[in-house]
């Protein structure tokens, strides 16, 4: 039975996949190199120290550790967002709204820090919605696709896994929390390049096709 629903935050509440690629390239021309967003495809959903510790390797920068790629994109992102600010996903505000109004807890599982989550969802004004908010990167063991993100969310919200239905739009993300044992609706983002969102129990093209009826419907599917 659904009790509650457990948002991802990057690429589901918050248009920030195409500027954390940026972010990164504007870091990498420091030392003239650079990604496309086909490499950056894998780490979707993943947390940044992963993605930092293939791809220095990857473009030869062995000489700086993940700490220092980690402060250097975080420093891109910073000037990128007081110039930008954030994007919300259309659809998905109203969506929070409605979930929250109609007596569902709810939840941010991201593998963003938890200053970064604070900050997104507060600039978005939707941080009162969430009775919960974890980190996969300050509160995790393992980072997406491991389930450690959404076990968590879970258990703050006194839920178990299985009541939980999760809104993801990476393969990483999905597979996480699948490995959970939830309930997945995969939002196919076309911002994140062509993720296999083959594990998600049901897949939409826009957060505008998500409503209270389809997560009943998803978050209700096969009871166990």
């Amino acid at each position: 039975m659904l009790e509650a629903v457990i948002f991802d935050m990057d690429g589901v509440i918050v248009d920030t996949e195409p500027g954390y690629l940026a972010a990164v390239n504007r870091f990498l021309k420091r030392f003239g190199k650079s990604i496309d967003s086909k490499f950056n495809e894998q780490f979707f959903g993943g947390s940044a120290y992963d993605m930092w510790a293939v791809t220095k390797k990857h473009v030869g920068l062995d000489h700086l550790t993940v700490e220092e790629c980690m402060k250097g994109m975080e420093e891109e992102r910073e000037k990128m967002i007081r110039q930008e600010g954030y994007r919300a996903i259309p659809g998905t505000i109203p969506l929070i709204q409605d979930l929250y109004d109609r007596g569902i807890p709810l939840a941010v599982a991201s593998s963003s820090s938890l200053s970064e989550i604070e900050k997104v969802t507060k600039y978005l004004n939707v941080r009162k919605y969430f009775a919960k908010i974890v980190s996969g990167i300050d509160e995790c063991e393992h980072a997406k696709p491991f389930p450690d993100v959404f076990l968590k969310a879970a258990r703050k919200l006194d839920v178990k896994p299985e009541n939980c239905l999760v809104i993801e739009d990476s393969s990483n993300g999905a597979l996480a929390a699948k490995k959970a044992g939830m309930r997945v609706i995969g939002f196919r983002n076309q911002e994140c390049g062509n993720q296999a969102l083959e594990s998600a129990d049901y897949v939409v093209t826009t957060i505008e096709d998500v409503d209270y009826a389809l997560c009943q419907e998803v978050g209700n599917k096969n009871d166990i």
